[in-house]
Formats: structure tokens, sequence, C-alpha cells
């Protein structure tokens, strides 16, 4: 899977879901954003060769992960 697709994918999957929580919403794109940040000097002509981090990825998609265990592990009564 390519990195433009899984930001794809992220962001269709939260339109999809049509949550109403405006906490957990902000959450979500708190946790995407430096994701797609990522995305931007990898496939953008003005972006400078070597702007893209592999490391800042890394931690991106392990904080993006890590946030949605909490998440799942978690009931609405403990996000409260």
């Amino acid at each position: 899977m390519t990195l433009r697709k899984l930001v794809q994918d992220l962001q269709g999957l939260m339109g999809a879901a049509d949550l109403h929580d405006q906490s957990l919403i902000a959450e979500f794109w708190s946790h995407e954003a430096p994701i797609d940040m990522e995305l931007e000097p990898r496939t953008e002509d003005w972006a400078p060769p070597g702007s893209a981090s592999d490391e800042a990825l890394d931690r991106a998609l392990t904080g993006f992960r890590e946030w949605v265990m909490d998440v799942l592990s978690s009931t609405a009564d403990q996000r409260t």
C-alpha cells in the first residue's frame, strides 16, 4: 500500500464513520495530520529533495496506531 493510498483510506474511513463526537474527530485529525504532512514532501513537485523523513513517518504511524488502540480499548465513559 502506498502512503497516498493510506492517507486517502484513512480520510475516507473518517468520512464514512459518521462520527458525532467532536473530541474524537479532533483527535483523529491531530493524529492523521503528521502522516499527511509526510505524504506531501514525497509527492509534491515543490518539495525539496530529501525533505521527507522516514523516521518522522514511522513516528506518525506509530502514534496513530497507538491512539487507535487506545480508542478501541476504552469505553465511552473512559474517554469523557
